[in-house]
């Protein structure tokens, strides 16, 4: 008698959990993340090189298009015009870059400012040889549609490495 009061038992706590968690309804039931990102407790939590609430927006996406720059390493006044390109989802290339003679681009990486932003408003240059015996390097941010990048660049003549600043204002 006691095994058939045991099994009892252990049907009824079988039930009352398999009914309970019937009850539960999943958070990410009617959440789309597309391709680019997967639901997690009812958001999404997007891959590298995209956001938003859907995940379907580049993070090279809002750094591109025409612009007017400036850079303190020009006379005080002196504007020059350029744009940027997209490479990927996480790279761009800034054409025109500082107002060089020549045809002169940078390449830059799109990244998170700090591991807890949840949109990306930073760049990042890392040894950028343009082909005419500079290299760039450097950090940037976004606000709005200002881009400020700190950077320096090496002549590799022996020379000193200048420090600039550019402001980059999109059209």
């Amino acid at each position: 008698m006691n095994k058939k009061l045991f099994y009892l038992f252990a049907l009824l706590c079988s039930m009352s959990i398999f009914m309970t968690s019937c009850g539960e309804t999943d958070p990410c039931k009617d959440v789309d993340c597309g391709a680019n990102g997967t639901c997690f407790e009812g958001s999404c939590v997007c891959n590298q090189g995209y956001e938003g609430s859907d995940c379907n927006t580049e993070w090279s996406a809002k750094f591109l298009g025409d612009y007017s720059a400036k850079s303190s390493c020009l006379a005080a006044n002196e504007t020059y015009q350029g744009d940027i390109a997209r490479i990927s989802a996480t790279e761009i290339r800034i054409n025109e870059f500082g107002a060089y003679s020549g045809t002169n681009n940078i390449k830059a990486t799109i990244n998170l400012a700090s591991a807890s932003d949840v949109s990306a408003n930073a760049l990042t240059i890392t040894n950028y040889d343009d082909g005419f015996n500079r290299v760039f390097n450097g950090t940037g941010t976004i606000s709005g549609k200002v881009i400020t990048i700190n950077y320096t660049v090496d002549y590799k003549d022996g020379g000193p490495v200048e420090s600039c600043t550019e402001t980059i204002t999109l059209q």
